[in-house]
């Protein structure tokens, strides 16, 4: 771990219009992350997964660009996604608190009254697919892997159009520990999501990636989506594992026999398996009244 400063908090992203990620590197050491690449621009000697770089300014330099950002804007909200490449809730942010600390600048900026009203802008909140009154300037969408999001119910109910998405790849606490060692076991994410619905906070999920062997059933693919829509859950987007070369390395060190040679699979014939996998995912949907989206 080493403390670093940061120029910038938000990030132009190819996911939404801006990412934010208060840390660099995370310590969950997913076998299959596809984030590793971040290696390049913060050269550590230990492994991806060994090392990360905290943010200790972020929240302060947030707070001015969220300023900047809302005197720029013209027509309709920006997205801000936390986080693109890192975990916001990994373990060193019990002790850091730094996305603790950028959602109380959130909160207090999105709270602000406007100087001056935005040109096309509604005389009045809007109500945007979260089912929430909204501010119609900023919208915040956050997705981990850890309960510890559940520390700050307080300020995310304090943020006016704010989402919390869990990513959740299996059901079973031996399989999430063997892949995502570092992460919260499957059992306490899926906890965590039925208590901020239940505290009123809009939830989503993500089924990603779909675990060779493990999750790539319809059995496997209806268990996870169900236990998603008991914990109060409507809204799941389902992604493929990502065979960048990285990610299947590591995957074959963590996985038994019978993964490993499904992964192989894939990796020979990956057109025949993916579509396979979107077929088992749409029949394995069907009737739960959840809303699917399959991004791959």
């Amino acid at each position: 771990m080493r403390e670093v400063l940061c120029k910038s908090a938000l990030v132009k992203s190819g996911i939404t219009d801006y990412a934010l990620n208060p840390y660099i590197g995370c310590s969950h050491g997913c076998v299959y992350c596809y984030a590793s690449f971040m290696a390049r621009f913060a050269p550590h000697e230990q492994p991806w997964g060994r090392w990360v770089d905290v943010k200790v300014n972020v929240a302060d330099v947030l707070r001015r660009d969220l300023q900047r950002l809302q005197s720029k804007v013209q027509n309709g909200p920006s997205a801000v996604f936390i986080s693109s490449v890192t975990d916001a809730y990994q373990p060193l942010e019990q002790t850091y608190r730094i996305t603790r600390a950028c959602l109380e600048a959130i909160a207090i900026v999105v709270k602000a009254p406007q100087e001056k009203p935005l040109l096309g802008a509604p005389d009045r909140p809007s109500l945007d697919s979260c089912g929430m009154q909204c501010r119609p300037w900023l919208k915040v969408s956050i997705l981990t892997k850890s309960d510890l999001v559940l520390r700050d119910l307080d300020v995310l109910q304090d943020i006016p159009c704010i989402e919390v998405g869990m990513t959740i790849t299996t059901t079973d606490d031996a399989v999430s520990k063997r892949y995502e060692p570092g992460a919260s076991p499957a059992t306490r994410r899926l906890a965590a999501l039925r208590r901020m619905a239940d505290a009123g906070i809009s939830t989503w999920a993500f089924l990603s990636p779909v675990l060779p062997y493990h999750s790539d059933s319809k059995r496997a693919v209806r268990s996870i989506l169900t236990a998603i829509r008991d914990a109060g859950v409507v809204r799941v987007m389902v992604d493929r594992f990502n065979p960048y070369p990285a990610s299947v390395s590591r995957f074959l060190e963590a996985a038994p026999p019978e993964a490993a040679r499904v992964l192989r699979e894939y990796t020979a014939r990956p057109h025949g398996y993916l579509d396979r996998l979107r077929e088992t995912v749409a029949e394995a949907a069907s009737g739960l009244g959840l809303t699917v989206s399959i991004v791959f």
